[in-house]
C-alpha cells in the first residue's frame, strides 16, 4: 500500500519528540523580560542516560534555531521577549549564525570558547551588523578576552562562584562599562537577596522557575538516504530504481505524494502510487527537493517554515535567473548555477569535507570550484548572491556587475526579488 494514509501512519510511528527548554529571565522589578533557550533532543531523560552520546553544542544550537524555532514559531517560543542562546566558536564562525534575527536573540559565548584573531574579528563584524552578545559564567579571576568583553552587552555570573564582597564592586564596574549583569543559578531566597543588593540587573534560576519544556514531534535525520538518492538521480536511473530509493525515506515519500496529488491534480486516482508521483513531478524536481530536504534533516515539516531552506532556495533560484540572463541558451550552465547556490552551504550543514561531499554528489567541476574558491562566472554569481543576503554589501554587487557586463545593480535587485517570491510559493515544494 503506497497511498498517503499509509505513509502518514508510517511517519507517525517513527516520529520522535524533541524538547525545547525555556528558562525565564527576570528584571529587578520581577518582570519576565527574556528566556534562555536550551535544546533537548528526542527524550527528556536523554541527558540522564548513561548510554547517551554527549550533546554537540554547535549542532544543538543549530537544531534549536533552524528546526525547533521554525517548528514552533518565534512568537510562540519568545512571546515578544529576547532569547538567549549558547554559542560556541563553531557556531559563531558559521554563516548559519546570521539566520538569527538580531533583534530577538542574544548569543551567549561559552566559557570553553578558544579565542584567536579570526574569532575576535568575526564577533566585531557581527556586533557591527547589530548582533548582541553575552559572556557566560564570567568570574572575577577570569573575565575573558578583553576585546570580546568590549563587544558584550551582558555578562552572566554563576552565583555559586561569587560572594557578595566580590560581586558588588564587579557589578559597579560592569555598569560603568555600560553592561548588564545577569545572576544565574539563583536557587534560594538568600541567593536572590544578596545578588539583588549587589546590583545585578537580571536574574535566572530555580528560585523563580525550572526550565519549561515545549515539545515538538520530529522525523529523525535521514540524510544518508537523501545523499544516496541524489547520487542515483545524477545517473539517469530506471523508474523502478528511483521508486525503490524514494520508499526508503518516509518523509520524502509523504512530501512527493502530497505535491503530486495537489499540484498535478491526479483527479481519477483515489490512491496515487509512488511511481506515478515520480513520473508526474519529474526527476529534476525530485533532485531539487532532495537537496532542500538535506537542509532540514529530511523531516516532514513545511519547507516554507525553515529559514535555512528559504535561504539556500532563494540563493539557488537567484543564481539560476542570473545565469539565464548571462547565457540564455546554455541550459547546462543555468542548471549548474542553480546547483551551486543550492549546495553552497551543504558542507557546513552536514559537517563534511567539501571535496569528498561534492565528489559523492557527482557535482560538475565548475560547481565545485565556484563553491570552494569563488572563481569563474559561477563563483562570481555566488559572491553576488551572498552579498545580496547581507545588508550594506552594495560594493560587492557593484563590482560583480562590472565584471559580468550583462548584469547591473537594478537587474540584480529585480532577480533577487523574483527569487524570493519564487521560494515563498510553498506549493513548489510543499503539498
Amino acid at each position: 500500500m503506497n497511498d498517503m494514509s499509509h505513509d502518514a501512519a508510517a511517519l507517525s510511528l517513527i516520529a520522535m519528540t524533541s524538547y525545547l527548554g525555556r528558562q525565564p529571565i527576570l528584571n529587578r522589578e520581577g518582570q519576565l523580560v527574556a528566556y534562555e533557550l536550551l535544546f533537548r533532543p528526542f527524550a527528556a531523560d536523554r541527558a540522564e542516560s548513561a548510554d547517551s552520546t554527549p550533546l554537540d553544542e554547535t549542532r544543538a544550537t543549530a537544531d534549536l534555531v533552524i528546526e525547533t524555532l521554525g517548528e514552533l514559531g518565534m512568537e510562540s517560543v519568545l512571546g515578544g521577549r529576547v532569547g538567549y542562546i549558547n554559542a560556541g566558536r563553531d557556531w559563531l564562525m558559521n554563516e548559519m549564525f546570521t539566520l538569527l534575527p538580531s533583534a530577538h536573540f542574544v548569543a551567549e559565548i561559552l566559557t570553553t570558547t578558544q579565542y584567536d584573531d579570526q574569532l575576535v574579528q568575526r564577533i566585531e563584524s557581527l556586533a557591527q551588523a547589530g548582533y548582541r552578545f553575552a559572556l557566560k559564567d564570567v568570574r572575577e579571576s577570569a573575565l575573558g578576552h578583553k576585546e570580546v568583553m568590549d563587544y558584550a552587552e551582558t555578562v552572566k555570573i554563576d552565583v555559586s562562584h561569587w560572594t557578595a564582597l566580590q560581586l558588588t564592586p564587579f557589578v559597579a564596574a560592569m555598569h560603568r562599562a555600560g553592561k548588564r549583569v545577569v545572576a544565574e543559578k539563583v536557587e534560594t531566597p538568600d541567593d536572590y537577596r544578596w545578588t539583588y543588593e549587589a546590583g545585578c540587573d537580571l536574574f535566572q534560576g530555580y528560585y523563580f522557575a525550572h526550565p519549561h519544556l515545549l515539545t515538538v514531534r520530529r522525523i529523525p535525520p535521514l540524510r544518508h538516504a537523501l545523499v544516496k538518492l541524489l547520487v542515483m538521480l545524477g545517473s539517469e536511473p530506471a523508474l523502478p530504481t528511483i521508486e525503490d530509493e524514494v520508499k526508503r525515506n518516509p518523509a520524502l515519500t509523504m512530501q512527493l505524494l502530497r505535491f503530486a496529488s495537489s499540484a498535478h491534480r491526479a483527479p481519477t486516482r483515489q490512491r496515487l502510487r509512488i511511481r506515478d508521483a515520480v513520473q508526474l513531478v519529474g526527476t529534476r524536481w525530485l533532485r531539487r527537493w532532495a537537496l532542500l530536504a538535506l537542509y532540514t534533516d529530511g523531516d516532514s515539516r513545511p519547507i516554507a517554515s525553515n529559514a535555512l531552506v528559504q535561504l539556500v532556495g532563494t540563493r539557488g533560484r537567484f543564481m539560476e535567473l542570473a545565469a539565464r540572463r548571462l547565457r540564455p541558451h546554455d541550459e547546462e550552465f543555468v542548471d549548474n548555477a542553480f546547483m551551486t547556490g543550492m549546495t553552497s552551504l551543504l558542507p557546513a550543514v552536514l559537517q563534511r569535507n567539501p571535496s569528498q561531499l561534492f565528489s559523492e554528489l557527482q557535482l560538475a567541476q565548475t560547481v565545485c570550484e565556484a563553491i570552494q574558491t569563488r572563481t569563474g562566472v559561477l563563483g562570481q554569481l555566488l559572491v553576488c548572491a551572498e552579498a545580496m543576503e547581507q545588508p550594506g554589501a552594495t560594493a560587492t554587487v557593484t563590482q560583480t556587475c562590472e565584471d559580468l557586463t550583462s548584469l547591473n545593480a537594478a537587474a540584480v535587485a529585480l532577480l533577487s526579488a523574483a527569487a524570493a517570491n519564487w521560494m515563498a510559493d510553498r506549493s513548489r515544494f510543499d503539498g
